[in-house]
């Protein structure tokens, strides 16, 4: 007992420590899932002390610890995260951006046998949820945090009526301090739950019907989840498959961008999905979209830089970059960007060929066929990212693409295609 006493005032002291770890976590997690048009609920915790010091006590008689290291080591839910989905069907996503974006331990799926003696036999399952323990990984985080990646975060995953059912349920059950509950309890805490599955039910056919109905529609998107919706449907249908690496991508700015330029329907992106990739080797697909747009029409870019202007202004999770034109002369974002646009005008499709290491006319040496694939990731980071490249980077691109650029002038004029030799 004087180990556990000694475990939980070490751990009063860096329960703050554990708060900021899962708020971090928490943010990653939210930010993203609501960018991409994912309805969730996501909160984070850390352990409080009364439930902690009972664990431990619990754990210790089977544990025989023999310090506090030994305790830390054997309580991995200090810090927590909890993602309640509003469509049990979204599950998929959410452990698709998981997988990506944290460094996955392990992963544990519920329901499991709760192992009571007496407990009441049930009719229905009990809690279903998918547990992960995982790692922040260093390169999310700003230098002086980056300690946060040494610790080890549960996130729980399940929907938001599954959530609430296990909060009663664990309060009642696994917190109750006296004995069992009686049976007539237990077979109104399994009735309850068999009333969460009806309700689980009632969402994946309620999700279906507005699936339906936004396959079907002719009417503009009304927001960035239906948009998410059909982008997603479409992923589904692609790669029905349980695991998948591709991204729908952010479809909050996309949303504003084709609500801009008039090809926020069904009917109009069809086109455009056509031409898309659903690759996991490919870039997420709302990123394909814009690609696919402005490759054809470089006025178009003022309308995205707009749009992400636009979202970024009221976006929650915004960064002050997203809020700063692209074509902004502070850092060379300006130069750069018009530079591109020059060589993309010039080249048009033939220049996603090059980088894509597809045959076409234009034949390019190794060291400049890199290059360019690098002013294309900086490029991308000035439209899609939430910081802009550094003002060094964006120098050596832009002096590169001056150079090609006199290349292409060249070729054009002479047009004998010759290896490109610009560094």
């Amino acid at each position: 007992m004087a180990l556990i006493r000694e475990f939980i005032e070490d751990y009063r002291g860096k329960i703050s420590h554990f708060q900021h770890l899962a708020e971090v976590c928490a943010y990653q997690c939210e930010s993203a899932l609501k960018r991409q048009g994912l309805r969730v609920l996501v909160t984070s915790r850390a352990k409080r002390l009364d439930s902690l010091a009972s664990k431990v006590e619990d754990r210790a008689q089977e544990k025989n610890y023999q310090s506090i290291e030994e305790i830390y080591d054997d309580i991995v839910d200090l810090a927590g995260v909890r993602i309640a989905l509003f469509f049990p069907q979204d599950q998929r996503e959410v452990d698709q951006f998981i997988r990506s974006n944290f460094k996955v331990d392990s992963v544990k799926d519920f329901p499991e046998a709760l192992g009571h003696p007496g407990a009441y036999p049930k009719q229905f399952l009990g809690y279903v949820g998918r547990h992960y323990r995982l790692y922040l990984k260093p390169d999310s985080l700003p230098p002086e945090e980056r300690h946060l990646a040494e610790h080890v975060i549960e996130v729980q995953v399940g929907t938001v009526l599954m959530h609430a059912w296990a909060e009663v349920e664990h309060d009642l059950v696994y917190k109750s301090t006296g004995a069992f509950l009686s049976q007539d309890e237990y077979a109104i805490l399994d009735e309850l739950n068999g009333l969460m599955y009806e309700g689980e039910m009632a969402l994946e056919r309620l999700q279906t019907a507005a699936k339906r109905r936004i396959n079907a529609e002719q009417q503009p998107f009304s927001n960035h989840y239906e948009l998410s919706s059909y982008l997603n449907d479409q992923k589904r249908r692609a790669l029905p498959g349980p695991e998948c690496r591709f991204s729908v991508g952010r479809t909050d700015v996309l949303f504003q961008f084709l609500k801009t330029i008039g090809l926020n329907s069904v009917p109009a992106l069809r086109p455009i999905l056509q031409a898309c990739s659903f690759s996991p080797e490919e870039e997420p697909l709302a990123q394909q979209i814009v690609d696919h747009l402005l490759v054809g029409d470089a006025d178009l870019y003022r309308e995205w830089d707009q749009a992400r202007i636009t979202v970024g202004a009221f976006d929650p999770f915004g960064t002050l970059y997203e809020t700063v034109s692209c074509f902004s002369e502070d850092g060379g974002l300006g130069a750069f960007m018009r530079s591109w646009i020059a060589v993309e005008q010039v080249l048009g499709e033939t220049l996603y060929k090059v980088l894509k290491g597809e045959p076409s006319d234009l034949v390019l040496d190794a060291c400049a066929a890199e290059n360019l694939r690098r002013a294309k990731q900086l490029r991308n980071q000035i439209l899609f990212s939430c910081e802009p490249p550094s003002p060094e980077e964006l120098e050596r691109g832009e002096e590169f693409l001056r150079g090609f650029m006199d290349f292409l002038r060249q070729e054009l004029a002479e047009p004998s295609l010759r290896r490109h030799q610009v560094r």
